[in-house]
Order: structure tokens, then sequence, then C-alpha cells
């Protein structure tokens, strides 16, 4: 009977744990951190090749290559909850736009812009 229970309350503490980790979000912030490749993209966002470096005092900084062209883009970014602001200046002026983060870890992210158009990197 003892072994019984025994089982019984390994299998609650088990199913406890599950949902507990289940329920537990990636460190956006801290997993962004890096130097990420650009492997696939959608048409109208970044071009495949593109590597981009995020720094933890939120700068980011992007070697955009598009044929034998390449060309360096500076901004900031700001991470809130599963998604960036991306702050940048084009043509005299600041923009920002808002990328939503559908999928993190420490080696791949993927990403979705407010278009829809999603970007997949893998981190360098």
């Amino acid at each position: 009977m003892n072994a019984l229970r025994w089982l019984g309350v390994g299998v609650v503490v088990a199913v406890l744990g599950a949902a507990a980790r289940a329920e537990e979000k990636p460190d956006y912030a801290k997993l962004i951190v890096g130097k990420w490749e650009v492997v696939k993209a959608d048409e109208g966002t970044v071009p495949a090749g593109t590597v981009i470096e995020f720094t933890k005092d939120g700068k980011l900084k992007a070697m955009v290559k598009k044929g034998d062209e390449e060309a360096m883009i500076e901004g900031k970014y700001k991470v809130e909850g599963d998604a960036f602001l991306l702050t940048m200046n084009q043509g005299g002026e600041e923009r920002t736009r808002k990328i939503s983060i559908t999928k993190i870890s420490d080696k791949e992210m993927a990403t979705k812009n407010e278009e829809g158009k999603t970007v997949e990197l893998k981190k360098k």
C-alpha cells in the first residue's frame, strides 16, 4: 500500500512540474543578444545572408548583403514581452517598427513583422 501511495505522489509531482515548465516563457532579452544570420526571409524584409548583431546595451548592427553589395545598418532595439521595437534612421527620419518573436532559443529565432512577413535566423 505504501508503494502505491508513493507512486501516486510521484505522478502528481511529475504532472505539476511539467505544467510549471510549460508556463515558463523564454527570457527574450537574454536570448536575443548575439550575432544572428538570416537563413530564410519573406520578400520585402531582409535578404538571406544578412548578419544582425543585437548587443546587451540595446544597439543593433546589420550587415546586409544583396548580391555583391554590402551595407552596414545601425539602430536600436528594445525587448517588450515577446517582441522588440526596432528603431532605425531612414532617410533622415527615425522610424520604429514592432517585430514579434514567434520562436526563440539559443540557436534559432523566427520573427514576424507588422505586415505578417517572416524572417528565420540562426545564431552564429
